[in-house]
């Protein structure tokens, strides 16, 4: 029944059918599909990583947790992403906690069978580079807008992009994120935040629920964004 699912699975999505098109038969059959509800925690940090995921449906949260308990919350993976492939190389252990956002499937595989495919198929190889070229290009890019720009421009910035992600734009955006969620997400306090948020709501630009922002003037916002540029 899960090598059925695993073929339809590869029939329905074009992207996992062109990276899986060439992976040996020998390696395909130890793939194994697994189902984790909201709120499971998949991968701890500070633990051994033995398991690549590739995600099929849904979408996880990335986070690191410090000694004296302040929680970085960098980025969101989703459907596509892989999770464990830099740790996989050297045997390390996982710089982050990985846990779900929403209910989620994923494609798993041990290290060991993950090495062969990668000796074996020089097109997964390729792939793995440029997909963690492309992840690391993303991680010094948000480095530099952390240690040059202010949080203000950051977190307006932020609140843009979840807007362009969301398809059926109304006169009014709400998105699912809080204060205490984008306080995880720039390291900093929730009294930064919410002086922010307090800012855009005075000028009538977002409002607040208590697990949402709802974005008012996509135009204004945009606005403040690039005026916090330079600030």
């Amino acid at each position: 029944m899960e090598r059925e699912s695993i073929r339809i699975i590869f029939e329905q999505s074009q992207e996992l059918n062109e990276l899986f098109k060439n992976c040996p038969a020998e390696i395909l059959k130890h793939w194994e599909l697994k189902e984790y509800p909201v709120g499971a925690i998949i991968y701890n940090q500070g633990e051994k990583c033995d398991l690549l995921s590739i995600i099929v449906e849904g979408c996880v949260d990335i986070y690191a947790i410090a000694e004296n308990g302040k929680k970085y919350s960098p980025r969101i993976l989703e459907s596509g992403d892989f999770i464990g492939e830099m740790e996989l190389f050297e045997e390390k252990p996982l710089l982050n906690f990985v846990e779900s956002i929403t209910k989620i499937k994923l494609l798993q595989i041990k290290r060991d069978y993950f090495m062969k495919w990668l000796e074996l198929d020089r097109d997964i190889s390729l792939y793995i580079i440029k997909y963690s070229n492309n992840r690391s290009c993303y991680c010094a890019q948000k480095t530099l807008e952390n240690s040059l720009y202010p949080l203000k421009m950051r977190v307006c910035d932020h609140l843009l992009s979840c807007c362009k992600q969301i398809e059926n734009k109304a006169d009014s955006i709400e998105i699912k994120l809080n204060k205490e969620k984008l306080s995880e997400r720039f390291a900093v306090t929730i009294r930064s935040i919410n002086r922010i948020l307090q800012y855009l709501k005075k000028s009538n630009i977002i409002d607040e629920n208590t697990d949402s922002i709802i974005i008012k003037d996509l135009r204004k916002l945009a606005i403040e964004v690039e005026k916090s540029r330079f600030l």
